[in-house]
């Protein structure tokens, strides 16, 4: 028994489609990272969300036109679906937390040189900021005086 070429066709374009799901959710997940780590605004949340699934469009038809010639088939676009929805299930959860987990951490390692080095620092600059106060304090004085003299001076004339 053997299995016609067609058929192995359609196979093919099924199982380019499902992974296509996957990539695509895996990428959103890589958003899902960012906006995890870096606080976004409502509106670049939207603006991101636009992006990404309009670039999501332009690769879903990039396959279709690459696997099938450009049709659209139901099974297509139910393989990109189901990619979607077994990543979800299956991988989603594991690679947003796990990925924000370990960024954290290594952010956390890397900007602890960083607060050790401002510790240290804040005592002398407080005593410079200080010492800066009471040299801007007396310069101040002493422009008043100077200008009180000047304004004597011209009022004598």
């Amino acid at each position: 028994m053997q299995i016609s070429n067609e058929i192995l066709k359609e196979a093919d374009v099924l199982l380019a489609s499902f992974l296509t799901g996957m990539i695509l959710l895996f990428v959103y997940d890589l958003l899902r990272i960012m906006r995890r780590l870096i606080s976004h605004k409502s509106w670049v949340t939207g603006v991101e969300d636009l992006l990404f699934w309009a670039l999501s469009a332009v690769a879903l038809f990039a396959m279709l036109y690459r696997e099938n010639s450009g049709y659209i088939r139901g099974f297509a676009i139910g393989g990109v679906c189901l990619g979607m929805l077994i990543y979800n299930l299956a991988l989603s959860a594991w690679v947003v937390k796990g990925s924000v987990f370990f960024l954290e951490k290594i952010l956390f390692l890397t900007s602890r040189p960083l607060v050790w080095t401002a510790r240290l620092l804040k005592k002398p600059m407080g005593r410079l900021k200080k010492m800066l106060k009471k040299v801007l304090r007396f310069f101040k004085k002493q422009l008043k005086k100077i200008w009180k003299a000047v304004r004597m001076g011209i009022c004598k004339l």
